[in-house]
């Protein structure tokens, strides 16, 4: 239950749950920041501002572990909610706070299409058949359907040793993909989730760790992963469960130099706003690109990188926070 006095932004874990901690809600908020990111600098590569090897680089280095790093916390604290909850309490809770949200913007965004779609690179006519099809396979938002079936999982493999779950996820995610496009994609990210459940509460042990310390492993870490990208481009099936979880440690360790630091204390409170952030970022980030190009006439591709990305990560959060005195929850849960 909220006690008296308490918002649901303030009490509602955004994409997972599990006891606050400053590090992984840091540690989300610089994933969420590059997964705007690069939605902004691949709108741009399609509309041909940003072309050559700068954009390949960028792109290579961030999604080899942005979205690794989402499905590693949202792992942490998933045993600790299955024996708080149980296991139908478990499900109910993921149906309510994933895949509700996922059904909703899948709607939502159906709805504006017509509205909008003279704004994006390519658009097409709503057909029932196709939508009801793309919300099936989980190609409408990819990262929410894809985590609460790996979330079902992980409740299903529970009572497996945690080495065990994480040797089978990676013999799983190693092999030939097979099935249809959202088992493919659990396939794929269950092995983050079952690596963050082995980590678990000893997560907090990274507090402990001096900053010091902390900054000489990011920079190694982050210097390996830009190279491992820089040379050998986007990862592979042989190679993209090592990047991932190497970017993720980087991440951690950045988060834990930041800890506690202004530039720390912004990025928690964008962390705990990440859902809204992953949900509503498609719309802030189109109206600002559409206003920097039909009011301001510049395609100058700092500004169609930095402001867009910018706006499309403050206002989200902005509505996340204010959700009750808005009346706007039944947006990132189910209401009743």
């Amino acid at each position: 239950m909220i006690e008296q006095g308490q918002t649901a932004a303030a009490t509602l874990e955004p994409i997972t749950s599990g006891k606050r901690s400053n590090i992984v809600d840091l540690v989300k908020g610089l994933a969420i920041i590059l997964v705007v990111y690069g939605h902004t600098a691949q709108g741009a590569e399609h509309r041909g501002w940003w072309t050559g090897p700068g954009m390949a680089i960028s792109e290579n280095f961030i999604y080899s572990f942005h979205m690794p790093a989402f499905f590693f916390v949202s792992g942490l604290f998933v045993l600790g909610s299955i024996r708080r909850r149980g296991a139908g309490d478990f499900i109910l809770d993921k149906v309510k706070t994933i895949l509700y949200p996922y059904l909703l913007f899948a709607v939502i965004s159906a709805t504006l299409g017509p509205a909008i779609g003279r704004f994006q690179v390519s658009y097409s006519p709503f057909h029932w058949k196709t939508f009801l099809m793309n919300v099936a396979d989980g190609s409408v938002s990819w990262f929410l359907f894809t985590l609460f079936f790996c979330l079902l999982v992980a409740l299903l493999t529970a009572r497996l040793p945690n080495w065990l779950r994480f040797l089978l996820a990676v013999v799983v995610a190693i092999s030939p993909a097979y099935g249809s496009y959202i088992m493919n994609r659990v396939q794929w990210e269950f092995c983050f989730v079952a690596a963050g459940m082995w980590v678990g509460n000893q997560i907090f042990q990274l507090e402990r760790v001096p900053k010091w310390m902390a900054a000489i492993g990011f920079v190694l870490v982050a210097a390996f992963q830009f190279a491992a990208t820089y040379f050998y481009g986007y990862p592979n099936r042989w190679t993209f469960i090592g990047l991932g979880l190497t970017g993720t440690a980087a991440l951690l360790l950045l988060a834990r130099v930041l800890e506690n630091h202004r530039v720390g204390v912004a990025l928690v409170w964008v962390g705990r706003a990440s859902l809204a952030i992953f949900l509503l970022s498609a719309f802030a980030q189109g109206a600002t690109r559409a206003v920097l190009s039909s009011l301001f006439h510049t395609n100058n591709l700092w500004l169609q990188l930095l402001l867009p990305t910018a706006f499309a990560t403050v206002l989200p959060a902005i509505v996340w926070y204010q959700q009750d005195r808005w009346r706007l929850g039944w947006l990132f849960h189910w209401p009743f």
